[in-house]
């Protein structure tokens, strides 16, 4: 039926095909021809080879189309799946990525190990900190008490967001992410 090394959405109840022309127009390039005849032959609507950016794009899409009362079958080849095993999946991927590139940030540069140890409050239990990863740079923040950790040296500062992650810390991914929680720990 699909590609086993596929992972995507197909739809299975909507209002209107308009409904689901307009959200997944946001989401792919197919033409409103294509998008109309996957949603009539029970074809991936949206689908992605990797769970990595595109598995969010995914779930994204899945979310904006519950809002508009269509719903999806998530499918990893032929097998249903649901949207939480997908989130599941991206999550796991994107928590490997991040304490792949910590590690590798500590094993670039020369890490003074005596450096990091005035600041091992940031990463000991409770500390309130976390890390916000934005691309290539990370900031250290506290949510609770709307700090940041400001360290001047950019390699150092990654450095010690690095350790922080290791030491398993609260990464906090992308700005939409980042937004969130600088807006919430503000109210």
């Amino acid at each position: 039926m699909f590609d086993d090394d596929k992972t995507g959405i197909v739809i299975d109840t909507y209002p209107s095909i308009a409904v689901v022309v307009k959200v997944l127009r946001k989401y792919t390039r197919d033409s409103i021809l294509d998008i109309k005849k996957h949603v009539e032959n029970g074809e991936f609507a949206l689908s992605c080879r990797s769970i990595d950016d595109a598995g969010i794009k995914i779930i994204k899409c899945s979310n904006e189309l519950k809002k508009n009362k269509v719903t999806v079958k998530v499918y990893e080849g032929n097998n249903e799946e649901s949207l939480q095993y997908l989130k599941n999946m991206v999550h796991s991927y994107r928590t490997t990525e991040i304490e792949t590139e910590a590690e590798m940030e500590l094993e670039a540069g020369d890490v003074d190990m005596q450096a990091l140890e005035p600041f091992k409050h940031l990463w000991e239990e409770n500390s309130g900190f976390v890390v916000l990863k934005d691309e290539y740079d990370y900031s250290i923040y506290n949510p609770i008490t709307k700090q940041f950790c400001l360290i001047e040296d950019d390699d150092f500062n990654n450095q010690v967001a690095a350790t922080m992650i290791m030491h398993g810390c609260k990464v906090v991914d992308g700005k939409e992410e980042i937004a969130k929680l600088i807006k919430e720990s503000n109210n």
